[in-house]
């Protein structure tokens, strides 16, 4: 990572780590205030003993005295009390407000990325970023953050009783060698830890994957019998894991702190003893003193839990800001022009695309106009740019070269806006886990239910929707909609597309992967709606070649051959190989001088 990129991902961290600065400052200083409790009641302690050892016999008094200092300590502890709820309240709020702010900040980056982004992530790996390492930096925020306050304000606040209250500087110096080897180990055992949390978040995110993958492909796997080696893959992932871990554990068990302080705590008992015997020190600031290294040792006791959660906050961190600033977000331009009203007017001007992981373009030099109303069917073989061509018309993609709607660059064209003016049917269906009822209203979520039923209508879906669906439009479909046919999934498809009444319609082979009855349905709808809309239909099927205003032939990457089929059946042998050898074709022509396109 470049030095520019540290400062930027240091100040993305910090923003969120202290994402209110008043929440933060007033836990410093509520924690500071704990603490001084905290030392000043050790102190209190240390008078009582000093009290003790010399009481001189007279009982009223020494008791007026005992009770005062213990008055004290109960209303300080009771001060502690209170001031410790608003710590770890503060602090809980603290945590929960940076959940919110990175979720929602990378939610938002993951929806604004360009499609070559989410072709090439891993959706596992995704959710294992939005849940697991962000909950490391909530951790480390909450109770992380506290445990390093504890120890780093509890030092100082040592030293300045020893120096001042005590009036102690021998036993300070004495502490010097000891406070110096404790931030040497500390530094060491930060730097150590530092690579094993980064592998153990990334390992974490590769065993997520394994299993969204699993999930996802659970129908393949079992058709082909592969359940037994996906288990031991995924038993490998858990291995690699679990030595990662066990790395990680056997870390925290090689340091310790708490023995250094233990060694303090044992020397300097030995010194204040000779201090008090020379009557240098009296045996309550000895105990005052062994006080505060106890009280110390007892919030060492954390250091490791929190040093591995500082680790493992700070590799998360690392890893979400990595795919945040993977890819930019969709380009988009000073003028963004709102359209409501599309005529339909498509002009390509030496269009050229490529995939970033193809070694050559798949579509080069489109050049082609649409007049509004008309259809358009787009035919060639498979891996011609078809499907790629239509993809750049919603902008999913950056090309090279001009596209117009209405003679607007789409590019100017907000992409909200350009979306909602272009509806898009893809062979794949995906349906939300949803109802009916919510998936036809997906993009028009203010639907009536008498427009969505008009739309069911529409995409003929309506029968199957009342007649064979136990709860209607109230029906949950399942993931991917699992719980529909084939056919069932178009209709809803159509619906969902129909509802927000788009200007360009595109069908990219909708009609391949059903049976003859459904496709004569789909084929209905679609002539539904087609009086007035400019239309792209990815088809191989004739009757709805016959029926398109132009045929636009792709192969290579590039237009081979355009115009209507009645010309083209004749006239070009790109056209007639993709009805097959054993199709009943009438003789080929030669082509006028000029051509056909």
């Amino acid at each position: 990572m470049s030095s520019s990129k540290k400062e930027s991902f240091k100040h993305w961290y910090l923003s969120h780590l202290f994402s209110n600065p008043i929440i933060f400052i007033s836990i410093v200083l509520n924690t500071c205030i704990l603490i001084g409790i905290n030392m000043l009641g050790l102190v209190i302690v240390g008078k009582i003993v000093d009290l003790a050892i010399s009481w001189n016999g007279n009982i009223s008094e020494g008791l007026s005295l005992l009770n005062t200092d213990i008055l004290i300590i109960l209303i300080l502890y009771l001060i502690r009390f209170i001031i410790s709820f608003v710590i770890v309240s503060s602090s809980s709020w603290l945590a929960w407000n940076a959940n919110k702010r990175i979720k929602n900040e990378f939610f938002e980056q993951i929806q604004n990325k360009p499609m070559k982004f989410h072709d090439a992530i891993r959706t596992g790996e995704i959710i294992s970023l939005a849940n697991i390492d962000v909950q490391q930096i909530v951790e480390f925020i909450n109770p992380g953050l506290r445990v390093f306050m504890n120890i780093i304000i509890s030092i100082f606040f040592s030293l300045f009783f020893f120096l001042s209250v005590l009036n102690t500087p021998l036993l300070f110096f004495c502490l010097i060698p000891f406070l110096i080897a404790y931030i040497l180990t500390f530094i060491r055992f930060n730097r150590n830890m530092a690579p094993v949390s980064e592998g153990f978040m990334r390992k974490y995110g590769i065993m997520s994957t394994a299993v969204q993958e699993n999930i996802n492909a659970a129908k393949v796997i079992r058709a082909f019998a592969e359940e037994s080696y996906e288990r031991e893959k995924f038993h490998k992932h858990i291995l690699d894991l679990k030595q990662t871990w066990h790395k990680r554990l056997i870390l925290q068990a090689r340091y310790f702190p708490s023995l250094i302080l233990l060694g303090a705590i044992s020397f300097l008992g030995l010194f204040g003893v000779f201090l008090i015997i020379y009557g240098n020190l009296t045996i309550g600031a000895l105990v005052s003193v062994d006080g505060f290294l106890l009280f110390l040792l007892y919030n060492t006791y954390d250091l490791p839990f929190a040093v591995t959660l500082y680790n493992g906050a700070l590799a998360g961190a690392r890893r979400i800001y990595t795919m945040q600033n993977k890819e930019e977000g969709e380009e988009t331009r000073k003028r963004n022009i709102e359209v409501s009203e599309v005529r339909g007017q498509i002009v390509f001007e030496n269009v050229s695309f490529q995939y970033p992981t193809s070694m050559k373009p798949v579509l080069k030099n489109i050049s082609f106009t649409v007049t509004p109303g008309q259809t358009i069917a787009i035919i060639g073989p498979t891996g011609s740019g078809k499907s790629s061509l239509t993809q750049l018309l919603l902008r999913l993609y950056e090309y090279e070269g001009t596209i117009k709607i209405d003679g607007i660059n789409i590019k100017d064209i907000s992409l909200e806006s350009l979306r909602k003016s272009i509806g898009r049917i893809e062979q794949d269906i995906y349906l939300f886990p949803r109802t009916i009822r919510e998936n036809i209203a997906f993009g028009l979520r203010n639907a009536t239910q008498l427009e969505i039923e008009n739309a069911a209508k529409l995409a003929q879906a309506e029968e199957f929707i009342l007649n064979d669906l136990p709860k209607g439009y109230e029906t949950y479909v399942g993931e991917g909609g699992s719980q529909l046919s084939g056919g069932q999934k178009q209709r809803i498809a159509l619906a969902r597309t129909f509802l927000t009444n788009p200007h360009v319609l595109i069908l990219d082979d909708s009609t391949s992967s059903v049976d003859s009855k459904t496709e004569e349905e789909i084929v209905k709808a679609i002539n539904n709606v087609r009086q007035g809309r400019t239309m792209f239909i990815i088809t191989h099927r004739l009757s709805t070649i016959r029926e398109s205003d132009c045929v636009m032939v792709l192969k290579g990457a590039e237009i081979v051959a355009k115009g209507h089929h009645s010309d083209l059946i004749y006239t070009s042998p790109d056209y007639r190989r993709i009805f097959g050898k054993n199709a009943d074709l009438p003789p080929l022509r030669k082509m006028k001088s000029g051509g056909t396109t």
